[in-house]
């Protein structure tokens, strides 16, 4: 019996190379970045087909949730209103068991569709070929459990859809875009033409904010969902932004300070901000809560800061070391989840995450590392109003249901901003101590050096100030 595969579909010339990469030349990786309508489910489901007859197994299509693919795949139609499972040959097919929507092959494959959300139904399987579909969205787990599986039996997987920012699908293009093992595809709509500029104007003209257009369309990795409290295209004129010493020398100097939770392996970051510089941002992996102590203890020694604010949620400990070390003068404790009297802001995190966006949006932009896990930990969290019309910031729980990490980066930047210390502070007590006061400041600040950022010593304006007298 010949059946030509694929079956009663014609390849596109831009699906044209997933399907000889995996099905011809067997490649074992590929990913696949490609606009909204351009058939992408319907280009796996022939791929998987044709797959599962040149090799008897389990072949899995995963989509992020168990009800989508079973409304979108299962169940599903495309645009010219034939079935998706239409395109597996009938005459391949032994049975077809809608509960657990499954099909047999008369080869002895199985081709099973499941949801990421239901993980334990694929925990334990053996599955020689896995397409993921729309992985933007899934749980990077859904990868991680099936990974050393695929590794012992030779098998291969697939991992398309749109960006949703730079979270953990924007990472493995970033790195199969480097692997010459991988077949990698990046396309956009002036890539293949589909969908037309004038079915783009229409959905414009129906609302479709501009963001989604480039996310949904043009694949924009940068372009930031609406639920986005901090967008992509406000943090990235910041990144490296020039600047001279004498535009953030004489701000106060603060570190934020985010200790690990070392059960969920984050890391524990350091922040060093002093008006509109921040400067590239320590992180530890692995250490207990006495060795990070003494990294903190060190940065103050360096930085001199006029206020530490350290989370108080996992750093009672840090804390406490600090105070000992005798920075009780300018270390304070931070509860995220604390009460704030402002109104407009459920907690603290709420008020230091609004702080921070608002230090994006002023007029003097700021200047950021050019740290990509930064910039997408800051982009990531989603924000809403409770019932008392106060902002929420998406909690890491929520966070990590969407595939992502815990912020460590941004928690370290957003410490810097848990009290107004430029309306508190104009002094530190060792400047204080050494008779240095706001005048001598203010005459230094007519006479200041323009010299680069990497020669700048942030104590090198009390040696001149103490050279006189």
């Amino acid at each position: 019996m010949d059946i030509a595969l694929p079956y009663d579909f014609e390849l596109r010339s831009y699906q044209q190379p997933l399907w000889d990469a995996i099905v011809v030349r067997n490649m074992l990786r590929a990913i696949t970045i490609w606009p909204r309508r351009n058939g992408k489910d319907l280009t796996a489901v022939n791929v998987l087909t044709a797959k599962a007859t040149q090799r008897v197994g389990l072949y899995l299509y995963v989509a992020p949730f168990q009800t989508q693919v079973r409304q979108i795949i299962w169940q599903g139609k495309d645009g010219s209103g034939k079935r998706f499972l239409d395109y597996i040959p009938p005459a391949l097919t032994t049975r077809a068991r809608d509960s657990l929507m499954e099909i047999d092959l008369i080869n002895g494959s199985v081709i099973k569709l499941i949801g990421s959300d239901n993980i334990d139904a694929i925990v334990g399987t053996n599955p020689v070929g896995i397409i993921y579909t729309e992985f933007s969205i899934q749980k990077p787990e859904a990868w991680g459990y099936m990974r050393p599986i695929l590794a012992e039996n030779g098998g291969w997987a697939i991992f398309n859809g749109t960006p949703r920012g730079m979270n953990h699908f924007y990472r493995m293009a970033k790195e199969a875009q480097k692997n010459k093992n991988w077949f990698y595809q990046y396309l956009t709509r002036d890539d293949t033409g589909v969908p037309t500029l004038e079915a783009i104007e229409e959905d414009r003209r129906s609302g479709m904010p501009e963001s989604l257009i480039k996310q949904e369309y043009y694949c924009s990795w940068s372009a930031s969902s609406e639920d986005v409290f901090i967008p992509l295209d406000l943090i990235q004129p910041t990144i490296s932004l020039p600047l001279q010493p004498h535009e953030y020398n004489f701000k106060p100097r603060i570190i934020g300070v985010d200790v690990a939770y070392a059960a969920n392996g984050d890391s524990a970051t350091i922040a060093c901000r002093q008006g509109r510089k921040l400067h590239p941002i320590d992180e530890f992996q692995g250490m207990d809560n006495m060795a990070f102590a003494s990294e903190v203890a060190r940065k103050i020694r360096e930085f001199n800061p006029h206020a530490v604010f350290v989370d108080a949620g996992r750093g009672e400990g840090v804390i406490s070391r600090l105070w000992q070390l005798g920075f009780d003068d300018v270390v304070i404790p931070v509860h995220f989840g604390g009460k704030t009297y402002d109104e407009l802001y459920s907690n603290m995190k709420a008020k230091m995450w609004a702080a921070t966006r608002s230090w994006f949006l002023e007029e003097n932009k700021p200047s950021i590392p050019d740290d990509e896990t930064l910039v997408a930990e800051l982009s990531a969290p989603f924000f809403d109003m409770d019932e008392k019309n106060r902002l929420v910031i998406e909690s890491k729980k929520a966070m990590k249901s969407r595939g992502l990490a815990s912020p460590n980066k941004a928690d370290s930047l957003i410490l810097t901003f848990a009290d107004d210390v430029e309306a508190l502070v104009d002094l530190t007590p060792r400047e204080r101590q050494l008779g240095i006061t706001q005048r001598h400041l203010d005459d230094l600040r007519s006479d200041v050096s323009n010299e680069p950022y990497e020669n700048y010593d942030p104590l090198s304006y009390m040696d001149k100030l103490m050279g006189g007298q």
